[in-house]
């Protein structure tokens, strides 16, 4: 199955409207939560609430950057000496110098370090007379968290509150979205031209990656990509199997696009000329109604119980013990906050605004064959407003 890639002209964005929008939003929330002071270690919420980093995926596990948000006054970033001058160019706010306290460069100093560090962020809280206030904390290493249970502040979850805002998404991150579609619309594409019997998964999910990132993707959240047999169960990774032609190929995109925000879709395509089997027409056919007829449901107002208990009877019998956990779930800097379950529902509902992908995995247990599909959308006022338009494999719709 050849499609022609269309060459997309990526979009002007407002970078300084970008920050604004969602420092506004940020601090909305922690306003109604009544947290007066955060302390964001995750670099989405850092991003968020500042601007983007460098060495993201180095940032998840190594702590350079941290940022002190405040609902009631300007926020004060820390970044690493390497990269401050890098933050000024993007940001106007107060930037200072991080010292790393993370085990990785500081060995056996670590807790001295973070001492220091710690001691930075009560200051300031202290010359906002907001030392003997809660203090939000994401997530913090050991040391650091020690540190501030040293000092007496008292730490509360600030991860619900930062969660929330980020899921209704502003005017200016909508466009970032639908933009980032784009770019994955043209990438799978190109990518098609390279699905071709003989060639490994590993080689296959290279072609996808190479033409992701020439596209100008920043990282992927996983190498779900797999074929054959190993399409059923679901969550297989790129392994050195060969494809062989008539063998249907499923992958993820999980790409985080310029600026750092995701556009998650699903594909299955068949391989090669052998024409398609009735397990394979039946578990693609399933999996693409299944994503297609629940994205008219995603109706702004409605509860995340009321879509979990009406889509997951949907789901056929005899696909429902290798289902995907989620029938939906939020996208920002990553999967993020709403999902949509079959069972233990959350609080909330759908709000106009939210980016959501909506997927299936169809696959029998004991069966040979597995399809995973899902789509991109914006819930609005109305009808849902579909991102994603990377072709469907019409020979398995037939």
């Amino acid at each position: 199955m050849m499609v022609d890639p269309v060459h997309r002209q990526p979009i002007t964005i407002d970078v300084k409207a970008l920050q604004a929008e969602r420092l506004a939003r940020a601090q909305a929330g922690m306003k109604a939560a009544g947290l007066a002071a955060a302390l964001l270690f995750d670099p989405a919420n850092v991003r968020y609430a500042t601007c983007d980093g460098q060495f993201l995926v180095a940032n998840l596990h190594c702590p350079y950057r941290w940022a002190l948000v405040f609902a009631e006054h300007d926020p004060i970033l820390w970044d690493g000496a390497e990269q401050v001058h890098l933050s000024r160019l993007h940001w106007g706010g107060e930037i200072r110098t991080a010292e790393g306290f993370a085990f990785f460069g500081s060995g056996l100093h670590s807790r001295r370090v973070a001492k220091r560090a710690i001691a930075e962020v009560v200051a300031a809280l202290q010359e906002r007379g907001l030392r003997e206030e809660p203090l939000g904390v994401d997530r913090v290493d050991a040391v650091a968290f020690l540190e501030l249970a040293a000092q007496g502040i008292e730490v509360i979850d600030a991860v619900p509150v930062l969660e929330t805002a980020r899921a209704v998404k502003t005017p200016t991150e909508l466009d970032v979205h639908r933009d980032n579609a784009r770019l994955v619309d043209e990438a799978v594409a190109a990518f098609l031209h390279h699905l071709k019997p003989g060639r490994t998964e590993n080689e296959l999910w290279a072609d996808l990656a190479h033409e992701t990132f020439s596209h100008g993707a920043l990282h992927a959240e996983a190498r779900l990509l797999c074929s054959g047999p190993r399409t059923n169960p679901w969550m297989q990774e790129a392994t050195h199997r060969v494809v062989q032609n008539g063998d249907l190929v499923a992958f993820d995109t999980d790409l985080v696009g310029p600026f750092g925000y995701l556009t998650d879709i699903s594909r299955t395509y068949l391989c090669g000329d052998r024409p398609a089997t009735a397990e394979q027409r039946e578990v693609y056919r399933a999996a693409y109604e299944f994503v297609h007829e629940s994205i008219p449901e995603f109706v702004a107002g409605r509860s995340f119980a009321e879509l979990g208990e009406m889509l997951g009877k949907r789901i056929p019998e005899k696909y429902r013990q290798q289902r995907y956990p989620f029938i939906a779930h939020g996208c920002g800097a990553a999967d993020e906050y709403p999902v949509i379950t079959m069972k233990d529902h959350h609080p909330g509902m759908i709000e106009s605004g939210m980016v959501l992908s909506v997927e299936g995995y169809m696959g029998a247990v004991g069966g040979t064959e597995g399809a995973k599909f899902e789509e991109q959308i914006i819930v609005t006022e109305g009808a849902p407003e579909l991102i994603s338009h990377a072709p469907a494999d019409e020979r398995l719709l037939t």
